[in-house]
């Protein structure tokens, strides 16, 4: 039992170091925006996506629609995104990247990518595989563990 708890505790302070490291290399990139992982996140779909309403971000991102309507506060404020009402449906409200704002956050997103892939360039396509299926199989049984109502509402914070 000892063992087995020793080895839990292994797995999940690794997992929260590859996390850090990740997140480092992730926000160092936007350093000069200022802004958190959540964000980088919901600017990261707003560039592959386009505009969206804030329950499909919500969707994307797997948080519930008030976490994302925080965060997308944040960003409004910073001028990053910006909220319009659609022309056809005054209800619906469209957040987009600020037209200034494109360019920056596509380089960020690059960059991040770029240094993820110079840093994975020396695993072999069976490392990667193998740590695929075994995060994947990781997040089954985490998932499989949670009760029905957290599933789903446990990827980040705003």
């Amino acid at each position: 039992m000892l063992e087995e708890s020793s080895r839990i505790q292994e797995m999940l302070t690794l997992v929260k170091r590859i996390m850090s490291v990740v997140k480092q290399n992730f926000e160092s990139d936007f350093k000069k925006m200022g802004v958190t992982q959540s964000q980088i996140l919901v600017m990261r779909v707003l560039n592959l996506r386009g505009d969206m309403k804030v329950s499909d971000i919500s969707k994307e991102l797997d948080l519930s629609n008030s976490t994302v309507s925080g965060i997308i506060d944040r960003l409004v404020e910073k001028k990053i995104v910006q909220r319009k009402r659609s022309d056809e449906d005054r209800r619906i409200v469209m957040i987009s990247l600020a037209d200034e704002y494109r360019q920056p956050v596509k380089k960020g997103l690059n960059a991040f990518a770029q240094k993820m892939r110079k840093a994975l360039s020396t695993m072999t396509e069976e490392d990667v595989e193998s740590i695929i299926r075994g995060l994947e199989k990781l997040e089954k049984i985490l998932e499989e563990s949670q009760e029905p109502r957290e599933r789903g509402r446990s990827r980040c914070s705003s």
